[in-house]
């Protein structure tokens, strides 16, 4: 008795502190439908969003005319560079940088809101563990891909929320 009512304190607790899975994105009831689009539509980015969106049951639209809302992945970069150089006058560390640069469209607005998402993350690179380094960028990447598509759904989130008018159709 006493784990259970320990179990349910703890349960309590957490739910009441504003701790939630992290990664996780609540998104708008009103957001039932989306349409996606990217330039590259088998993308790792596009196919991280679809399995948050479908963590979320939003159903996706076949074409941009069924959904409430669309969105298009217009571009997804990738820049590395030297971050820091050992002893060897070889590169020891890394930053790698994500980009994507994204537009949302609203089915009674014709300006598009525009976005960008970043992501930054540095690494050091063993030159003697060549194998474990490359795992490791393998996995900032993917982390990094998370961490785009988290931030292009609560731009989402904010946007189906409080919906510009059409003449404030607004950057960020």
């Amino acid at each position: 008795m006493k784990r259970i009512i320990a179990s349910c304190l703890i349960a309590f607790t957490l739910s009441a502190c504003g701790w939630h899975i992290r990664g996780s994105v609540e998104l708008p009831k009103q957001l039932s439908n989306l349409y996606i689009s990217a330039t590259d539509s088998k993308g790792l980015l596009i196919t991280e969003l679809r399995q948050l969106l479908k963590t979320n049951r939003v159903s996706l639209a076949e074409n941009a005319t069924d959904a409430n809302y669309s969105l298009n992945i217009s571009e997804e970069t990738k820049d590395r560079h030297t971050a820091g150089v050992g002893g060897d006058e070889l590169s020891s560390a890394y930053e790698i940088t994500l980009k994507a640069n994204y537009e949302i469209y609203l089915k009674n607005n014709s300006q598009p809101i525009k976005g960008t998402a970043i992501s930054v993350r540095n690494f050091n690179y063993n030159t003697a563990a060549i194998n474990s380094a490359t795992q490791e960028e393998l996995l900032l990447d993917q982390e990094m891909r998370r961490d785009l598509a988290q931030q292009i759904l609560r731009r989402l989130s904010s946007v189906v929320a409080n919906p510009p008018s059409d003449n404030k159709a607004t950057k960020k």
